[in-house]
């Protein structure tokens, strides 16, 4: 690695500084340019980090929510062909009870 990419490469965040990012976001989750600056001055990073931290953290928490709908529509299809399995051993029940009743003619 030369001099110039040792220079522009990215430190990770500290824990401290991912916590106040977590809160800031809590707090809002859209990153307005002062607010960025103001982060960026806190946490001794580029304003870049902080605006390119929060799109990450966005995508994160909509990939995991798309997670929690895929899983709960698998749970509601497994019932839901669950019942319709057994509506239809009902049907069939119900049919042979109904052939084994006598018919009457009218008329």
């Amino acid at each position: 690695m030369d001099s110039f990419q040792s220079q522009t490469r990215k430190k990770r965040l500290t824990p401290n500084q991912v916590r106040l990012l977590e809160t800031s976001f809590n707090f809002n989750n859209k990153l307005d340019p002062d607010r960025k600056s103001q982060l960026a001055v806190q946490l001794g990073v580029p304003p870049r980090q902080v605006a390119i931290w929060y799109q990450n953290k966005r995508a994160r928490e909509k990939n995991q929510s798309l997670e929690t709908d895929y899983k709960m529509l698998q749970v509601r299809l497994e019932n839901t062909v669950s019942h319709n399995a057994r509506l239809k051993e009902e049907v069939e029940r119900l049919k042979d009870e109904l052939s084994k009743v006598p018919r009457f003619e009218l008329g």
